[in-house]
């Protein structure tokens, strides 16, 4: 894939803003970072998801205008922020986006190195590295939304940690079908941990819609805990917020 040049029209971002056009913003900023990794890539997903939140959230009738309007003007709020931020950039010493070919490969030999920490003597510092490992992985899935899409299924322990991961890091309740397709591979305690802490932020953030809870249910059943205790207090958490969502569970039970 052919990398591109970066460059961002702050002239035209702050245009869309006063607008209202919000969308539209975030798309061109969406499309900016895409393959770049920068201290405010993170934030940008962020704002996006939450904009996208608001939008459903409207369409469904959930929100009275006044609510609307103060997480509207909020989102605004920390989209200028962005664009302030990624003005102190050097975009020329950024250099070019890394192509999704390019990212693909590093998962690749990632992933090769998080199965080579079987090897290693020590268990604590097997898992220490493992975490390290998975973590750099989800950062690489980050820099290209969708990227996640093609592990769908996945076998490789690497590859379901980070994808836990990168849910965690930014939920967005779309992934969740990438969750349900590799939890019953999730054969380890490792892997099991970080699907069960994506979850969980995914409940957080607000995101989940009718009938997600059955589906989350089916995946806490199909992750057939062991007797962990670090496991079953987090799915029991995971249970104890389900609960409140959907009404079942009074705020003061968590």
């Amino acid at each position: 894939m052919k990398k591109k040049k970066l460059k961002l029209d702050y002239k035209t971002l702050t245009s869309l803003i006063s607008d209202g056009d919000l969308e539209t913003a975030l798309d061109q900023l969406l499309e900016f970072i895409e393959g770049v990794e920068t201290i405010m890539t993170t934030e940008i997903y962020h704002a996006s998801s939450r904009f996208r939140k608001l939008k459903a959230e409207k369409m469904r009738g959930k929100l009275t205008n006044e609510d609307y309007l103060t997480e509207f003007n909020s989102i605004t709020y920390s989209i200028l922020e962005i664009i302030n931020s990624l003005k102190k950039f050097n975009l020329k010493k950024l250099g070019v986006q890394t192509s999704e070919d390019e990212i693909l490969l590093e998962i690749e030999e990632l992933a090769k190195e998080f199965e080579q920490t079987n090897t290693m003597t020590s268990q604590l510092a097997q898992l220490r590295m493992k975490i390290y490992l998975a973590r750099k992985i989800a950062d690489k899935m980050i820099l290209w939304p969708g990227l996640a899409d093609k592990f769908k299924n996945s076998k490789e322990e690497a590859i379901i940690c980070a994808i836990g991961r990168k849910v965690k890091v930014i939920p967005d309740i779309e992934d969740l079908q990438i969750l349900e397709s590799v939890t019953p591979n999730a054969t380890t305690n490792l892997s099991k941990a970080f699907i069960i802490n994506a979850v969980a932020e995914l409940l957080y953030s607000g995101q989940s819609r009718i009938g997600d809870d059955i589906r989350i249910k089916a995946m806490l059943k199909d992750l057939n805990l062991p007797d962990n205790l670090y496991l079953q207090k987090n799915s029991e958490m995971v249970m104890a917020l389900l609960g409140f969502l959907t009404g079942q569970m009074a705020l003061d039970k968590l």
